[in-house]
């Protein structure tokens, strides 16, 4: 049990530290339900719904038009190919199995 004891023994400085550790993780949490809560402005969301829906509208009774442009044609280059010629086959080396050395052992 003493060993246990002394693990949980602070200075006065160590649990002032622990103490302001654990305020500052509160305020940040504190922060940020504030945040959430505030961030939610149901008017501005209603506005941009209605504009959302407007461009909707206005981009499905748009028609697109494509003219066609006459470009003048290129000239197709032939391409020039080399014959290869083909010498005498190189000889494959014999499929004997491996030879397998040990693995050394540790």
């Amino acid at each position: 049990m003493k060993g246990l004891k002394e693990l949980f023994q602070m200075s006065r400085q160590e649990r002032r530290g622990t103490i302001v550790v654990l305020a500052l993780i509160a305020v940040l949490l504190v922060g940020t339900l504030v945040v959430r809560s505030c961030g939610k402005d149901r008017s501005g969301y209603i506005v941009e719904q209605d504009e959302i829906e407007q461009f909707e509208v206005a981009t499905d009774s748009v028609t697109v038009t494509v003219e066609k442009t006459l470009k003048k044609k290129k000239r197709q280059h032939t391409k020039r190919t080399k014959q290869r010629r083909s010498g005498p086959k190189k000889s494959r080396p014999n499929d004997k199995p491996r030879r397998l050395d040990p693995v050394p052992q540790f």
